[in-house]
């Protein structure tokens, strides 16, 4: 399955347009919040989660709201190495960020999702190229890369940037033939 997300332009807050199956989902962010309080919403404006940020130093931290009752935490792991790790009562899955500008999914220790990050943005314009296995969770995974997104990118609004992405060290190496089922 391959999903879009393209953050607005040119917005106050960070809103995200998102396409996937021939459908069309929306996150936005909270006008006046100290922690980010981002909604998914569907088509017909129903909420499939809520992401909450907690202010932690070096450690980002989220929990996600899962329309279904479920609540999952989502945390930075390994600091130099940019491992994320989102957990529930009995789900785990990992994010790691790779050189330059592609992350990965695992749920245990298969991987269920890969999405790259575009290099050059106009105003806030984050765009997000999402492959996933079909059977996959799409709203935790949106939640992941919608919390990369809002702790990556601040609100300003800058004409054009250059993201370089990644530069440092990273855990595991991008697997370029991994292919969604």
């Amino acid at each position: 399955m391959n999903v879009t997300i393209q953050e607005r332009r040119f917005s106050f807050t960070s809103e995200y347009e998102i396409s996937a199956l021939s459908r069309t989902y929306y996150a936005s962010r909270s006008l006046f919040s100290f922690k980010d309080k981002l909604q998914l919403r569907s088509e017909d404006g129903r909420v499939l989660a809520r992401i909450r940020s907690y202010f932690a130093p070096f450690r980002r931290r989220h929990d996600f709201h899962l329309r279904d009752g479920r609540i999952l935490r989502f945390q930075c792991e390994k600091i130099w190495k940019q491992v994320f790790i989102c957990e529930g009562k009995e789900e785990l899955y990992r994010l790691y960020e790779h050189k330059g500008l592609k992350y990965s999914i695992f749920q245990k220790d298969r991987q269920i999702a890969a999405f790259v990050k575009n290099r050059v943005v106009t105003g806030k314009g984050n765009q997000y190229a999402l492959r996933m296995d079909s059977d996959a969770d799409l709203a935790v995974v949106l939640c992941m890369v919608l919390a990369i997104s809002s702790s990556e990118n601040d609100d300003h609004q800058a004409t054009a940037t250059i993201d370089l992405g990644n530069i440092g060290p990273e855990d595991r190496p991008f697997d370029e033939s991994w292919e969604p089922r």
